[in-house]
């Protein structure tokens, strides 16, 4: 059953929940870490733009199987493929997500730092994505996934590779703009996790 309009959902949503992972409440840093804790969190706001690309590229595809190359803001592409299943609830529906991206010289800006990424080999996301409203006039986006894997990346002429381990619980409450939730686990080399609880902002900035 596909839902019109809703990939496109789907990417504001989660560019507005990647604007916000910019601060860390605490973190335990391993004696040589490949990338600094303020560059890992970085990196994963950048990772979390690379996802959204497919769902702006073709929305009317991301549905199902799911097999989709698109482009990255600063050049190159990520390709993403696997499923990603909606099922209704009572309050609204669910998307169950189990997807592969595999960026190929993928440029994004996040936190005022640019990465280059290629897949190492790849990323796995796997979870679940709800829109629910409860209440009349209250629309709340619930994501709950874990991402898996290795990126190579560039930055600021370094180079490296990145493994990834880390879950993101979010809930983004429209009705009184707050979003509450962590982003936690291991990203290159060091342990993360970042308070998500905030005031939504009306307007993401796109370069972090």
């Amino acid at each position: 059953m596909r839902h019109p309009g809703v990939a496109g959902s789907i990417a504001a949503l989660l560019a507005v929940a990647g604007s916000t992972w910019g601060c860390g409440n605490g973190a335990t840093e391993p004696e040589e870490p490949v990338l600094t804790l303020e560059e890992s969190e970085a990196l994963l706001m950048a990772i979390n733009l690379v996802g959204t690309r497919p769902l702006e590229a073709d929305p009317a595809s991301f549905a199902g199987t799911v097999s989709v190359r698109a482009n990255c803001a600063g050049g190159g592409v990520v390709n993403a493929g696997g499923t990603l299943i909606p099922s209704e609830t009572e309050t609204g529906f669910r998307l169950l997500a189990n997807l592969t991206m595999v960026p190929e010289g993928c440029t994004e800006t996040a936190n005022g730092r640019t990465f280059t990424l290629d897949g190492a080999p790849s990323l796995r996301q796997t979870g679940t994505y709800a829109f629910s409203m409860p209440e009349e006039l209250v629309f709340v986006f619930d994501l709950d996934v874990s991402m898996v894997g290795a990126l190579a990346y560039r930055l600021e002429g370094r180079n490296g590779v990145c493994e990834v381990s880390v879950t993101v619980e979010s809930r983004l409450n429209f009705s009184d703009l707050m979003q509450t939730g962590s982003a936690s686990g291991t990203l290159c080399g060091n342990a993360v996790d970042i308070d998500l609880n905030r005031e939504i902002p009306l307007a993401p900035d796109p370069g972090g």
